[in-house]
């Protein structure tokens, strides 16, 4: 597969996460800041406010999909099929996501902030702290994908045989 196809199936599957995502980042940031009138909760706040909107897009989606799938195997989705997208969901963006939330984004956004104003710092920061975050993310992505893959094919060999 190219690079141009994996990049559209990269940006399908976070684009709109990423969207929601600095949405919800720029309420948090703002939002903090009134409440508290300080620039260091209001990084914290975009940093979290990011996550509520990224994830709510990336979580949804994810449960919608497992769902789909299992009714088309004929399955019920309930606990087994919640852990099922919860254990891969945390391998894909669990390491990324501890470092992201607690030190990276923030101290991304904060510096944003210090040095380009609150506007354009939240959106500097945010895309600072995309790259390191990103990198790890859609490693394990591919893993998980590649993992499945072998999976499937070793289910087909074990019925052919």
């Amino acid at each position: 597969m190219s690079w141009r196809r994996k990049g559209a199936e990269w940006l399908a599957r976070y684009g709109v996460a990423e969207v929601a995502g600095l949405c919800t980042a720029f309420v948090g940031a703002f939002a903090a800041r009134a409440l508290t009138g300080n620039e260091i909760a209001a990084a914290y706040g975009g940093a979290m406010g990011e996550n509520f909107g990224y994830y709510g897009i990336v979580i949804g989606r994810e449960v919608v999909r497992d769902r789909r799938a299992a009714h088309v195997l004929g399955r019920r989705y309930g606990a087994a099929g919640a852990a099922r997208t919860a254990r891969n969901l945390l391998f894909e963006f669990g390491i990324a996501e501890a470092l992201d939330s607690t030190v990276l984004r923030p101290l991304a956004m904060g510096l944003g902030i210090r040095f380009f104003g609150r506007a354009l710092g939240i959106v500097v920061g945010k895309i600072a702290a995309d790259v390191t975050f990103y990198l790890p993310v859609i490693c394990a992505y591919e893993l998980r994908r590649y993992l499945a893959r072998a999976r499937e094919q070793a289910r087909a060999r074990a019925a052919a045989d």
